[in-house]
């Protein structure tokens, strides 16, 4: 063998690289049809379990009747349909009317909450019945992520003012950082 054979910089010759290969059309990507074979037997087996009782036993009826009848010639007798009829129920007026759907009334006298940190001032409210609440940054335009690193400065309700009604996103509480001392 050999040795090859060095340019005058020293170093070993290089091959040509080959040609990039062109782009492929979307459509002609193997990728695009995996996919596309996936989403039709998707829709295609969700589909199929769709079918009620009422289409099968009429499909199973039309495939039975239009069967030939056997190699001996002895007929086959056509399926009987029974249908079965309920009488409903009789509607009694003692039932209540059908409930609607409403926010929750509260009525509870509006807790302090400054000094606590965000997630137990949520929590207080919460038990009162309130599961909306609001908080925003007194400093700044940051999220509160972690509700247990935020303290509570100030609330828009005062303390021991009476809580009624639907509350739902009405109580708004400012705060700080827990490192943060509060404006």
């Amino acid at each position: 063998m050999s040795q090859p054979s060095y340019d005058t910089s020293g170093q070993f010759p290089t091959a040509p690289l080959p040609p990039t290969p062109g782009k492929r059309p979307f459509h002609k990507r193997p990728v695009v049809w995996a996919v596309a074979a996936a989403l039709v037997v998707g829709v295609g087996i969700g589909n199929a379990g769709g079918e009620t009782e009422e289409a099968s036993s009429s499909a199973a009826a039309a495939s039975s009747s239009s069967a030939p009848s056997p190699a001996d010639g002895t007929p086959i007798p056509a399926p009987v349909t029974v249908t079965v009829t309920e009488t409903p129920a009789p509607v009694t007026s003692s039932a209540p009317p059908p409930a609607t759907a409403t926010a929750p009334v509260v009525d509870f006298a509006m807790p302090d909450l400054v000094g606590l940190d965000l997630q137990t001032a949520q929590n207080t409210i919460q038990a009162d019945g309130v599961f909306l609440s609001r908080s925003h940054d007194l400093l700044g335009m940051r999220n509160q992520v972690l509700d247990s690193n935020w303290v509570v400065c100030t609330q828009n309700i005062p303390v021991g003012q009476q809580v009624t009604g639907d509350a739902e996103g009405l109580i708004d509480l400012g705060v700080v950082q827990r490192e943060e001392s509060c404006p």
